[in-house]
């Protein structure tokens, strides 16, 4: 617990900072809302006026999430619309915040339950989707969604194994983000 009473004018917010520093440095648990008050030194009841359940708590933290990886990846693009930079910029988003990375997918944290939360991860989404159309241009709308899932499926899936050392050195020998991305973007641009 802090020793001096809270003074800060931003509530909501330290309450989510402080929830995501967590997370980094235990990333298989979402620490409850009475954990976080005790840490800021306020009233167990104090945070409940911006987060009335845990599960609010996660959106907000997944959209937090979403907004960091959609800034990341428009990082990434800033010189074109290339796959294997943005799956670059995935990969090492996943690696760098691996419990909000976890949070962002899991079941609490549903995008159609909440819009912000759904226009959010669908913005990292689209980018990915306009990066296949930038990359296909002549390639029929349909084949382009289909691709635009795949691409999605392979970068997001590689970016997990990769984030929970799931892939040794035996399975490839280097597991750079820049490799796994060019594996991905390869794996994406041979499909169909």
């Amino acid at each position: 617990m802090n020793e001096g009473p809270y003074h800060h004018g931003d509530l909501r917010s330290a309450l989510l900072d402080i929830a995501e520093n967590e997370l980094r440095s235990a990333p298989n648990s979402v620490p409850s809302i009475r954990s976080l008050a005790a840490r800021l030194g306020v009233s167990a009841t104090a945070p409940h006026a911006h987060f009335r359940t845990k599960s609010d708590l996660m959106t907000a933290l997944a959209v937090r999430g979403f907004e960091r990886l959609a800034r990341e990846l428009e990082d990434a693009t800033r010189n074109g619309t290339d796959l294997t930079a943005l799956a670059k910029a995935y990969m090492v988003f996943a690696q760098d915040n691996l419990g909000l990375y976890r949070l962002m997918f899991s079941t609490g944290t549903r995008p159609t339950d909440d819009e912000k939360l759904r226009l959010v991860s669908r913005k990292a989404y689209d980018m990915l989707r306009d990066a296949i159309a930038a990359a296909f241009p002549a390639e029929a709308e349909a084949k382009r969604k289909e691709r635009t899932l795949a691409a999605w499926g392979v970068v997001h899936g590689l970016a997990s194994l990769a984030a929970e050392q799931r892939i040794s050195a035996e399975a490839l020998e280097q597991v750079s983000p820049q490799k796994l991305a060019q594996i991905a973007a390869g794996l994406v641009t041979g499909l169909f």
